[in-house]
């Protein structure tokens, strides 16, 4: 579970200030083999002087908070240049739990590289330009796809657990999801991994067009067979004349 709900924050966090994209708010509700397990609230706001802020608030409840209590908070700082995310700070708590957890990682882009400190053993690591961390890249996803709606494979370099990682973003076909908003037309897409530690799991999620590319569904699928989901339940902020209501 505690994978689970760093997942999702990874895969659903999402917004920037940009053309076409504006703050917001979201909820979603998150099943496990399709039992209530969990929900997710997210909130992106324009902040002073070209800097940015998405905050996402993962818990468990349902059956799952009958064995977890876990809150999760995570933080992105970042402005744009040119379309292109410049992460400043990124900042994950984990509580309520039987281990508390703290990781804070700040960028220095003068020396290409970002300090991680765990208040256990802080290390640095070197980045190259347009590295993002694991909060905020589909950030960069959406703005892409609002540049080349037609394109087809996404890579992005990630500073993720003390290593860069690749992520690999592939387009599948469109789908039209029900949600309790409504239906609404998608676009779906299916992470790639780059390890072979991680093949067995499956991430995929459905973003809508109209929407700047909004998640509005998310499925992982872990090693075990365990399938997780994640459906956008309110939305604030976003234009949500793209739903169409059930008759």
């Amino acid at each position: 579970m505690r994978y689970f709900f760093g997942l999702m924050l990874l895969l659903l966090s999402s917004m920037s200030f940009a053309q076409g994209l504006d703050d917001y708010s979201a909820h979603y509700q998150i099943e496990m083999n399709g039992l209530q397990a969990g929900e997710l609230t997210q909130q992106l706001e324009t902040l002073t002087d070209g800097l940015h802020r998405f905050r996402s608030v993962t818990k468990a409840k349902g059956l799952v908070a009958v064995f977890r209590r876990d809150t999760v908070k995570e933080t992105s700082l970042w402005t744009l240049t040119k379309q292109q995310i410049i992460p400043h700070q990124y900042l994950y708590q984990r509580s309520g739990g039987k281990k508390d957890k703290y990781l804070r990682m700040d960028f220095d882009w003068q020396q290409n590289s970002v300090h991680i400190d765990d208040k256990v053993h802080p290390w640095d690591l070197e980045i190259d330009p347009k590295t993002l961390e694991k909060h905020i890249y589909q950030v960069q996803l959406r703005l892409d796809l609002l540049q080349d709606p037609t394109k087809q494979v996404f890579n992005y370099a990630i500073a993720d657990g003390g290593r860069i990682k690749h992520y690999q973003i592939e387009r599948l076909e469109p789908e039209t999801i029900s949600t309790p908003l409504g239906k609404i037309a998608t676009v779906k897409f299916k992470r790639q991994r780059d390890r072979d530690s991680d093949k067995d799991r499956e991430t995929t999620l459905w973003c809508a067009p109209e929407l700047d590319y909004l998640p509005v569904k998310l499925e992982h699928i872990e090693k075990d067979g365990t399938k997780f989901t994640a459906i956008l339940h309110e939305l604030d902020g976003i234009s949500d004349s793209v739903f169409v209501q059930d008759n």
